[in-house]
């Protein structure tokens, strides 16, 4: 979520001290969420499920939304 977000905010440098390998040794799972980052997006990994629904419904906001005069290009 945290890669998302900052692709979604057009932050195109991070800086960062430790890596995702110093955050597996105690015990985080960054180098495995950054591994299977693209399988799961693909949706051919067990560890997340993503399920497109309603679109009928949830489009209609989004198509108001193209229709503002006055709307931010994120």
């Amino acid at each position: 979520m945290c890669v998302s977000a900052a692709m979604w905010a057009n932050i195109s440098k991070i800086y960062y001290g430790n890596t995702k390998e110093d955050a597996e040794k105690i015990g985080f799972i960054d180098n495995y969420i950054y591994e299977n980052f693209e399988k799961i997006i693909k949706g051919e990994h067990s560890v997340l499920e993503l399920n497109n629904i309603d679109r009928e419904e949830t489009i209609k906001t989004f198509d108001e939304y193209d229709k503002k005069e006055d709307k931010i290009i994120y």
